[in-house]
């Protein structure tokens, strides 16, 4: 399948599909039918990468690091990195899940404050963490 077709069935832009391109993440093999400047034919196969791309980058995971991780992946050396990686992504939105939930506890705090008129001193951040250790 050619640039458009792929792009649609994977749910991107074409402009997507490009910069994964140009960054090296995707490498689709080139066809004939363009002449002096060949299509780019894509595979299920790449459907599949691009899918893994998406994910990593929902993870969090910056493109150069998806990257390196495709590269060893294919070299077939990349289960010990690959778990590095990952334990590293978990560890770090577990932390960011720690402070998303602090931020909900003021928020909860402050708005249950506001529906009971204001009354008293109004709640603070430094409480709401302090509750979450």
């Amino acid at each position: 399948m050619w640039i458009a077709e792929f792009a649609r069935r994977a749910g991107v832009r074409e402009t997507t599909v490009r910069h994964y391109l140009r960054e090296g993440l995707l490498s689709p093999r080139t066809g004939a039918a363009g002449g002096s400047r060949p299509y780019l034919e894509f595979t299920e196969s790449d459907l599949r990468l691009l899918s893994a791309i998406r994910a990593g980058q929902a993870l969090g995971l910056a493109l150069p690091e998806i990257k390196l991780l495709i590269g060893e992946r294919r070299s077939g050396s990349g289960h010990a990195r690959m778990l590095k990686a990952l334990t590293a992504q978990r560890d770090k939105l577990r932390g960011r899940a720690l402070d998303l939930q602090t931020m909900l506890t003021f928020l909860d705090r402050k708005i249950a404050w506001l529906e009971a008129g204001a009354k008293g001193p109004p709640p603070s951040h430094a409480a709401a963490r302090a509750a979450k250790r």
